[in-house]
């Protein structure tokens, strides 16, 4: 009998989490120094679970970002498909970065140090990659969606002009 790659994940993700959760309470117990440096940690371990989420959807499509265009656009040319794939790259390129700084300050920097870049500089990176994503893709396809920002966008990148002659 032969499972899909979802069901086992589904099946995984139910007895898993508990388990692993269970693991980790009963750990953090043992001692304080211990629960405190294994807290640091926990951005390193968001970041691996959304790095291997995004990076599982470039191996079995369609990709978390194809996903999400798609809810917002319900028809993705070729192009538009080609280019999420990419931004799902560029966001697991993210996430080893952004969970390799955290590795590396949570065991080689102060906890002030490590609370600056986990607290401030991690999300205003992310946010500032949201952003520069959102914009170049409003100006390459020209495709407005329904946002609240579709008249702004509209002002800054006119669609192409059709010749009708």
């Amino acid at each position: 009998m032969k499972y899909s790659f979802t069901s086992i994940g589904k099946v995984l993700t139910i007895v898993i989490y508990p388990v692993l959760i269970y693991f980790i309470f009963t750990v953090l117990a043992t001692t304080d120094l211990f629960v405190a440096n294994l807290l640091l940690l926990v951005p390193t371990l968001v970041n691996g679970v959304l790095l291997f989420s995004f990076g599982r959807t470039l191996v079995y499509p369609p990709t978390v970002i194809e996903k999400i265009a798609g809810k917002m656009t319900k028809n993705l040319s070729g192009n538009e498909v080609l280019y999420c794939k990419n931004v799902t790259v560029v966001w697991c390129l993210f996430f080893t970065l952004n969970g390799s700084m955290a590795l590396f300050l949570a065991f080689f920097f102060s906890l002030e140090v490590w609370t600056l870049y986990n607290g401030v500089v991690a999300y205003g990176l992310m946010g500032l990659l949201f952003l520069v994503e959102f914009i170049y893709r409003h100006w390459r396809f020209r495709r407005l969606v329904g946002t609240p920002l579709d008249l702004l966008l509209r002002r800054i990148f006119p669609p192409p002009a059709t010749n009708a002659n």
